[in-house]
């Protein structure tokens, strides 16, 4: 999706380093600036930079790259678990087997990186107050700074560890000193970037996400808690391990109330799914939303247990992250992907406490997220190897029949295959297109603008098969993994259409 931006910051730092987004790219419809476009900081682009100067600008080697830490995301929840619950491994097991998680390591952003060094610079934060060793204290600083300079949603580790650190020592002492390293080093940055862009881009982002704020509250609200119970699916999974049989009442009597106001509200959740899937999502949206209240109701549960500094920081660590994917300006996956780790190692807390969990039926469980979660990505895979395929399709048969250049408009993925054959992306301001040539249209895309049949003649419809029954990116069936602009679900099932490409000739 936002992967080309990524991308064309990396290769920028290929030659200027220092100035990752002074390259103009054309993703609102005309050429901009890199640094007004993008609203991440360049951590996982300078990974990527790293990465073509090495091996080349290969997609097998950028995407086996990014596994890196994918699996440091991973032994990071497992090193947390080791601390807060009996069982580090099913907690590790728990995060992995989830759909955001195995979605969001297959891509290039920067998302994966942000939360590997989260949970990371947690663990040495904690290590370094129970030792009492300043240098593990100073470590976990300098990660909360490479976090927030990988996504700054990083900075929110600042309060999170600063409420955590004085629940449990009670009072001001050294250990306050060490936030200063990552307010100085996103302070240097938010300097530096003012410098070279004219504005800083740390204070840039936030403020974006301010002022493109959309939607009333209620349906975003329902559609933050279907996304989290959506991209955490295993919670839905693992729910007959989590609570007793008299809970069973309350959850039937908090479905039916879902699936009321999903109904009702149904008309005002984002994307713009068929009437005839409106049923279909609806259950599906009831479901996943009830999945999103157990996500949140689960630190509440621990700290009623406990009400300890541990429970403080994973209460608002979950909440923290709900109250970013509320006030965020859209929905989608990777804003929730931050709370995983927490989620999966409350979900083990309680699972202990409960008791009611034997082997067998935490690995069913297990194995029923694992091939949920591999579904979705499976979709997720389709859904992008089919920007590339339509781009070959349409280069096989209008590239080489004429010398007129062919125009396309559309960004994310598909951008960049369109770029890479040889397509031209399509200037609003300042048109080139001549009579005789080309213009292509993704259906399911972003940016784009109807042509007024006057100047525009339609010559074919290209439909590339993607998965037939799941999808994550679907107008019509309400899915919005990346944003629910297009949909209210994270992902969604029913009778999934191919994606469609529009081309049309200039008269």
């Amino acid at each position: 999706m936002d992967d080309p931006l990524f991308l064309w910051a990396g290769r920028q730092m290929q030659t200027q380093w220092w100035d990752p987004y002074g390259v103009p790219v054309n993703w609102y419809g005309w050429p901009m600036p890199l640094h007004e476009v993008t609203k991440n900081p360049p951590l996982a682009s300078a990974f990527i930079a790293l990465l073509i100067s090495i091996f080349g600008e290969s997609e097998f080697v950028l995407h086996l790259g990014f596994c890196l830490p994918a699996i440091a995301f991973i032994l990071g929840t497992y090193a947390l678990g080791r601390r807060f619950c009996d069982h580090p491994l099913p907690a590790a097991l728990a995060a992995l087997f989830t759909p955001v998680f195995i979605v969001s390591s297959t891509g290039l952003m920067c998302d994966v990186w942000m939360v590997a060094l989260w949970v990371w610079a947690i663990v040495f934060w904690l290590r370094g107050l129970e030792k009492d060793q300043p240098l593990l204290l100073l470590l976990g600083a300098f990660l909360i700074s490479a976090c927030s300079l990988a996504k700054y949603f990083g900075i929110a580790l600042i309060p999170l560890l600063l409420v955590y650190t004085w629940w449990r020592k009670h009072k001001p002492g050294w250990w306050l000193a060490w936030f200063l390293v990552p307010i100085a080093m996103m302070g240097l940055y938010e300097a530096i970037t003012r410098g070279l862009y004219g504005h800083g881009l740390f204070l840039d982002a936030f403020s974006y996400a301010h002022e493109h704020q959309m939607g009333t509250i209620l349906p975003k609200l329902l559609t933050v808690l279907g996304f989290i119970g959506g991209c955490c699916a295993i919670v839905l999974v693992l729910l007959p391990m989590l609570w007793r049989p008299h809970w069973w009442i309350v959850a039937s009597i908090t479905l039916l109330f879902l699936s009321g106001t999903t109904w009702i509200l149904s008309d005002s959740l984002g994307g713009y799914m068929e009437s005839s899937a409106r049923v279909n999502v609806t259950v599906l949206c009831t479901l996943l939303a009830f999945g999103g209240l157990v996500v949140l109701l689960l630190p509440i549960l621990d700290w009623k247990l406990h009400k300890n500094a541990d429970t403080v920081l994973l209460l608002l660590w979950v909440w923290g992250v709900f109250a970013f994917s509320v006030l965020n300006w859209t929905i989608n996956g990777r804003s929730v992907l931050p709370m995983v780790p927490a989620v999966a190692i409350l979900l083990l807390r309680r699972i202990e406490f409960i008791k009611r969990a034997t082997p067998f039926r935490m690995n069913m469980a297990f194995a029923t997220a694992a091939i949920l979660s591999l579904l979705v990505a499976f979709a997720d895979y389709r859904l992008a190897n089919s920007a590339r395929a339509a781009v070959g399709e349409i280069q096989t048969k209008f590239g080489h029949a004429s010398a007129a250049p062919i125009w396309f408009q559309g960004h994310w993925g598909f951008q960049y295959y369109a770029e890479k054959s040889g397509l031209r992306p399509f200037d609003f301001k300042n048109p080139q297109a001549q009579a005789g040539d080309l213009m292509v249209i993704p259906y399911t895309n972003t940016n784009i603008t109807t042509l007024p049949k006057e100047i525009v003649d339609p010559v074919a419809t290209i439909e590339m098969p993607v998965t037939p029954w799941i999808a994550t990116m679907s107008y019509e069936m309400g899915a919005g993994f990346y944003t629910d602009i297009v949909g209210p679900l994270p992902f969604s099932f029913g009778t999934i259409p191919a994606g469609k490409y529009y081309l049309f000739r200039f008269k």
